[in-house]
């Protein structure tokens, strides 16, 4: 088979339609900006614009989300202008202002009770963290952010975790930590892919295909596609005009409408449900998302991970 025979890059109203597990809809357009807190304001000023008069709760919930978005930017702000340790402080608490407006964005009615952490860096030990308890009778940012994004962190699980582990199970610093030398007798986890959604030359099912380059298979444990959850949603194909990378097609293919928009709002979400259950980690470059399938189950979330990381 060759390249171009496995399927042709999927369009929506002339739009490329990529994988993004943001809950988006297929097609929709993405801005790359450089001042995000700006535009995460500029965005909640539309939505308050927009509701009507009798919309008191949701009202006051954006008000909220307003606060707490200026207070992520000030933080922000002023650890541009600061030195350590006063820096990493400062982005911690940009980054907790944040995650609060994503909660009350989800629905939370924060300030009415007490708010916690949800972590604590515990005496005599430099490289650990331990999980607060969760069942005081407040809230833990923390669980209660990392259960929302679908990876809840539980202290049945243990209630430390390793720094070492934490720095690992972030992309962004994952390759400089093996330059290091800091996770001796482990190989790297982070496998970069190449993530297509296709059709067929009928044009009426959608279907995914994955992509690595060889010279990964010396470095990672990627014979993991040939088993587990791979192994059911994914079969190699065999491209004869690409040598220097493997390929592999979704055993999934939902059938589509291509000019329906009902039919586009129900099939889309279903490959990318599928592709979500990979354990695809994205990671935001100055040139667009990139994304590394994780080939290791890690407890936490990336972006728990990242929360965990400034707090530390």
């Amino acid at each position: 088979m060759k390249l171009e025979d496995i399927g042709e890059q999927v369009l929506r109203e002339y739009k490329s339609v990529k994988y993004f597990p943001f809950e988006n809809e297929a097609g929709a357009p993405f801005i790359l900006t450089s001042d995000p807190l700006s535009y995460l304001e500029a965005w909640l000023d539309n939505k308050l614009t927009a509701i009507q008069r009798d919309a008191g709760k949701t009202r006051d919930n954006l008000k909220k989300a307003q606060y707490f978005t200026q207070l992520s930017k000030d933080f922000y702000n002023s650890a541009k202008l600061a030195k350590m340790p006063s820096k990493g402080t400062l982005i911690y608490y940009s980054f907790i202002n944040l995650t609060k407006v994503f909660l009350i964005l989800r629905g939370y009615d924060l300030e009415t009770k007490m708010e916690y952490h949800g972590l604590s860096l515990p005496s005599g030990s430099e490289l650990k963290l331990k999980l607060a308890n969760p069942n005081g009778g407040g809230i833990s940012i923390f669980h209660e952010f990392s259960k929302i994004i679908g990876r809840e962190i539980k202290n049945t699980d243990g209630v430390d975790i390793d720094f070492s582990d934490l720095l690992r199970s972030l992309p962004e610093v994952h390759e400089i930590g093996y330059a290091l030398n800091l996770f001796p007798d482990t190989k790297r986890k982070f496998l970069p892919v190449e993530i297509k959604i296709r059709t067929n030359s009928a044009r009426n099912k959608l279907f995914y295909t994955i992509s690595y380059e060889k010279k990964f298979c010396k470095q990672m444990n990627v014979e993991k596609f040939e088993k587990g959850i791979f192994k059911e949603k994914l079969t190699p194909i065999e491209v004869e005009n690409d040598p220097y990378k493997n390929h592999f097609k979704s055993i999934l293919q939902v059938g589509y409408t291509k000019n329906s928009d009902t039919s586009w709002k129900m099939c889309y979400p279903k490959i990318i449900k599928d592709l979500n259950e990979l354990n695809i980690v994205p990671m935001l470059t100055r040139n667009g998302y990139r994304f590394y399938i994780d080939l290791e189950a890690s407890r936490l979330h990336r972006l728990s991970s990242v929360l965990a990381f400034a707090y530390y």
